[in-house]
């Protein structure tokens, strides 16, 4: 039980003070070394198949997917890209294409299709040409053809051979293609990845991708927005990496301001989110030395932990103030038991997530857990054999300066 547990740690804090506050310094050391050695840029979690349904991968629609590949021989999910003027379709799609050409098999963009596309090249010059060669035939030599050419000829020189193709008479299923909404036609750009492409999945070159598709659009027309899943998956991680660590630090700074202000001295500030920071640091060495990697979704159990941890030390630290250190053992059974059940019930709810068939919600659920495990040891075990030791501390230096 909590109550048990929390009592024998108050015994041990009440005679090896020293000794565990000792080692929550070494282990914080270590944990910030760790934290200098191993930092990379990579920590970010770029590979979106990992971040996938176990089942869809093993059985589901990413593993039916290949089979889809090999019936349709496409991208079923192009990008978009959505000037607002056919001609600048056209340049921006032009553009892309001398992109595909130059970088050949290195390159990420499969297809690039305007509704000008489906349309014959030359047409006015192709009927012109056909109807010199109408001309270059007489009578004479058409009769003396066999049956089976003759009606060759008569389907090659029908009237509708020397008509234009409009963009109408295009089939319905091609100009619902490039149809949007509103009823706007012509002025979209479809954009296709290569068919089983590691780029699709790896979210650096994925962001290259679809930055290179947004400058070469905004060169043409500035703004035009760039559509589809891969585009939206790639600003997901643009996004954490950019912004990620700001919102973590704007979370530190703002449970710092709210603990100044609730106890509005610094040094009881300070010593209240002692505990907290241990917490953290012990947090970030085991994610570095463990190369937990950071992803969309699980990011957002930093700053949970932080909300939720400081409140194990400042639960521990006010009930301390309250009942002084010679009662340390009391105040770990009862405070510190109470807040260790709060944490076990959070570590439950989070532990159910490891189970779970997302990859995604499994790393969220390991960073909440092993938030929650570094915090409440240090509320419950490091600050308080802190306080002892400081405490004591102080009263061996008085007795030191009574004596003399």
């Amino acid at each position: 039980p909590p109550g048990r547990i929390a009592g024998f740690l108050g015994m041990l804090i009440s005679r090896y003070p020293g000794w565990i506050w000792g080692g929550t310094v070494a282990l914080t050391i270590f944990s910030a070394a760790v934290m200098l050695v191993r930092y990379s840029p990579d920590i970010l979690e770029t590979d979106t198949s990992k971040l996938r349904d176990r089942r869809s991968m093993e059985k589901g629609s990413v593993y039916n997917a290949k089979y889809q590949d090999q019936v349709f021989q496409r991208y079923l999910s192009p990008l978009v890209i959505m000037p607002r003027k056919p001609e600048e379709a056209i340049e921006i799609a032009s553009r892309l294409k001398e992109i595909q050409r130059v970088e050949g098999k290195q390159t990420q963009i499969a297809s690039v299709q305007t509704i000008d596309d489906f349309l014959p090249r030359d047409q006015r010059e192709k009927i012109r040409v056909l109807q010199e060669i109408e001309k270059l035939l007489p009578p004479r030599i058409l009769k003396e053809l066999s049956p089976a050419d003759r009606r060759r000829v008569d389907a090659f020189f029908k009237p509708e051979c020397f008509k234009e193709v409009k963009v109408q008479d295009l089939p319905e299923l091609i100009r619902d293609r490039f149809t949007e909404l509103d009823g706007s036609f012509g002025n979209l750009v479809v954009v296709e990845p290569p068919l089983r492409s590691r780029g699709n999945w790896e979210g650096n070159q994925l962001m290259h991708f679809i930055g290179q598709l947004r400058s070469t659009a905004d060169a043409v027309a500035p703004g035009a927005p760039v559509a589809g899943a891969l585009a939206v998956t790639a600003d997901i991680l643009l996004a954490i990496s950019h912004d990620g660590p700001r919102a973590t630090i704007f979370a530190v700074l703002a449970v710092v301001l709210l603990v100044i202000s609730l106890f509005r001295h610094f040094e009881t500030a300070a010593l209240t989110l002692l505990s907290l920071f241990i917490g953290m640091i012990w947090m970030g060495g085991a994610i570095f030395g463990f190369w937990l990697k950071i992803n969309f979704l699980n990011f957002i159990a930093l700053p949970i932990t932080f909300g939720i941890g400081v409140d194990y030390g400042v639960n521990v630290f006010q009930r301390y103030m309250q009942e002084g250190s010679d009662n340390i053992t009391a105040v770990i059974r009862n405070t510190g038991g109470a807040v260790m059940l709060a944490s076990l019930t959070t570590i439950i709810g989070y532990g159910s997530l490891l189970i779970a068939g997302n990859q995604a919600f499994v790393s969220f659920g390991k960073l909440a857990v092993l938030g929650e495990i570094t915090c409440v040891t240090a509320a419950i075990l490091s600050l308080p054999a802190y306080l002892v030791w400081h405490s004591k501390r102080v009263a061996r230096r008085r007795a030191r300066r009574s004596g003399r």
